[in-house]
């Protein structure tokens, strides 16, 4: 059960094996180690798998290399930033509300996609798709114009000079705004 966690189970010391044993010993390391899938891992330890899927721990695809791994696209990018500001997610950094998976007991490395981690999260209890999340939990953006509303409080902004300064980020009315414009007036209001 340790893959997927990134550690192994330390090796008991043993004596040292004469050379015919070590051999025996190595085929058979070899054999087992191509043997393992995470289907057979999931099989053995059923309940502490799943407890641990669950919570979004457990992910026998961590170790796959960076360049099979697709990019987050601009869209993806928004969504979480705009989630972590409204308080969906209780990161510091929304990309570390996310991890690389497919879903159990396959882990089909073929239909690995971005998840959100449930326990970084205020409202999922369980892995979650990044693009199923975003089309059943769209930004609602009364609640990013009420973090607007904080910012702009703090600057002591009147509702004109608020207007202005959506309209020179934005080029656009406030009732015309989507996530994207949305993004980009919070990050201009965290450099002030």
């Amino acid at each position: 059960m340790s893959r997927g966690f990134g550690a192994t189970k330390p090796k008991r010391r043993a004596k040292k094996p004469s050379a015919s044993q070590a051999s025996k010993v190595r085929q058979c390391d070899v054999e087992a180690g191509s043997r393992f899938s995470p289907e057979e891992d999931w099989k053995v330890n059923c309940e502490k798998q799943a407890l641990a899927w669950y919570a979004g721990v457990y992910n026998p695809l961590a170790e796959i290399e960076p360049e099979r791994i697709r990019s987050i696209e601009a869209d993806e990018e928004e969504w979480l930033f705009l989630a972590r500001m409204i308080g969906w997610l209780e990161v510091d950094d929304e990309l570390d509300a996310l991890y690389f998976t497919a879903a159990p007991p396959a882990f089909d490395e073929v239909q690995a996609d971005w998840y959100l981690r449930p326990v970084l999260t205020t409202f999922l209890e369980e892995p979650t798709p990044l693009k199923d999340v975003m089309a059943d939990h769209p930004i609602p953006h009364q609640l990013v114009d009420q973090v607007i509303a904080r910012y702009t409080k703090r600057l002591k902004w009147k509702p004109e000079r608020i207007t202005a300064f959506i309209r020179e980020v934005t080029n656009k009315h406030s009732n015309e705004l989507k996530n994207e414009d949305y993004a980009a007036i919070l990050l201009e209001l965290q450099r002030l």
